[in-house]
């Protein structure tokens, strides 16, 4: 009987316009204004990179294509997905290592996160200029076993920074540095990465 009361009362609350609204409003501040006034999607396209043990820049195109996807929220924070491999050299005993002989995954989950539009940094003058602004840490896991090999996918994670500047109408140019968190997995060498492509938010 008791728990038939609470639920007609409950039912009673939830239908007065009064209540309801705020019950709503309180939902609404609470969550949903957490991804933004509006949804949010991003595109990149890196289309050339540099690695730390490499002689040139290498131009991405075809199955070497570099490209990510996202959903912005709150215009600091980027959640997705990129389509890119993830290599590690490949050693016999007594000969050279292969440069990038060991596909590891095909995929990576990225987090991006503006480091200077936190909130709390506001009051610091020297940080509110355009291009700390859009200056993002950001951080990769793989997914998608791609080679026959013991390395995990946490073995495998990438950190690094990056610069997103609008050219114009949501047309970036994105340049990012980024390196293995462990060097175990290359016998001590993080295998830096410089990217340099093109985004869009639409």
């Amino acid at each position: 009987m008791k728990k038939t009361n609470i639920l007609i009362l409950f039912i009673f609350l939830i239908s007065s316009q009064t209540f309801g609204q705020t019950f709503y409003e309180k939902i609404q501040d609470k969550y949903f204004n957490f991804f933004g006034e509006k949804e949010q999607f991003f595109v990149r396209f890196n289309v050339i990179n540099y690695e730390d043990d490499s002689d040139d820049f290498k131009f991405l195109y075809g199955k070497k294509q570099n490209i990510s996807l996202g959903y912005i929220f709150n215009d600091d924070l980027i959640l997705g997905i990129s389509s890119h491999n993830s290599y590690v050299d490949y050693r016999k005993n007594g000969e050279e290592p292969i440069h990038n002989g060991l596909v590891l995954y095909s995929r990576h989950i990225f987090i991006e996160y503006n480091i200077f539009t936190y909130s709390a940094l506001d009051s610091v003058k020297v940080l509110n200029s355009p291009i700390l602004n859009n200056i993002y840490f950001s951080m990769q896991r793989p997914f998608g076993k791609a080679g026959n090999h013991d390395y995990s996918e946490n073995e495998s994670i990438r950190i690094g920074f990056g610069l997103r500047y609008e050219l114009c109408n949501n047309f970036e140019a994105d340049v990012n540095y980024n390196r293995l968190l462990s060097g175990k997995i290359n016998e001590g060498h993080k295998k830096g990465i410089l990217n340099f492509g093109f985004a869009y938010s639409f």
